[in-house]
């Protein structure tokens, strides 16, 4: 009974490290992306007015395995930040939670059965496992949501639909090369 216990015991400190492991790793993700979208990224101004949002990484690339209660708060506080960083008011955050929300779908539907809603997959399984196209899809469907959405809140307007179009296009085309780019570069350097 008493070596059961422990068994036991020993198997929650272990999960219980795991988490936190994760945990910490998602942290230090957070500040990492938030500070060079703040800092490099929102000071691209390719042609003029474009910049990528290389911080989409972070929400791209977000442990399966937390709840998606979880993975709203911590994607409010990320579009938060992001606000913070470019005087906007609220535009990042609702698009951040409109990429949160509609992740598990865009995941469901571009992965089908290979889908794991349980998390036990990691990021280089999903990469390493599945086609250059569905890798491509679940990357420009949720960039493309993110993007409309910010582009239309910013306009706020439908009279404006073109430019929204036409920013939307651009700006996801660079998101896509550099957040491309850091993803592959996170899976190499992945254990």
């Amino acid at each position: 009974m008493f070596i059961l216990l422990k068994v036991c015991l020993l198997k929650s400190l272990i999960e219980l490290r795991k988490m936190a492991n994760l945990y910490f790793l998602i942290f230090k993700r957070f500040i990492f992306f938030a500070l060079i979208q703040g800092f490099i990224f929102n000071n691209f101004n390719f042609l003029g007015s474009f910049n990528p949002y290389i911080a989409l990484v972070f929400l791209l690339t977000f442990p399966i395995k937390t709840s998606k209660i979880t993975f709203m708060i911590i994607s409010f506080c990320f579009g938060f930040s992001l606000d913070l960083f470019s005087n906007s008011i609220g535009i990042n955050t609702a698009a951040c939670l409109t990429l949160a929300f509609s992740r598990s779908y865009v995941l469901n539907f571009v992965f089908g059965s290979f889908y794991d809603p349980y998390g036990t997959k990691v990021l280089k399984n999903y990469i390493s496992e599945s086609t250059y196209y569905q890798q491509f899809l679940y990357l420009i469907s949720l960039i493309l949501i993110h993007h409309s959405v910010l582009f239309l809140l910013e306009s706020f307007s439908l009279k404006f639909l073109s430019l929204v179009i036409y920013k939307t296009l651009i700006t996801s085309f660079l998101s896509i090369l550099f957040c491309a780019t850091t993803i592959y570069i996170m899976i190499k350097n992945e254990k």
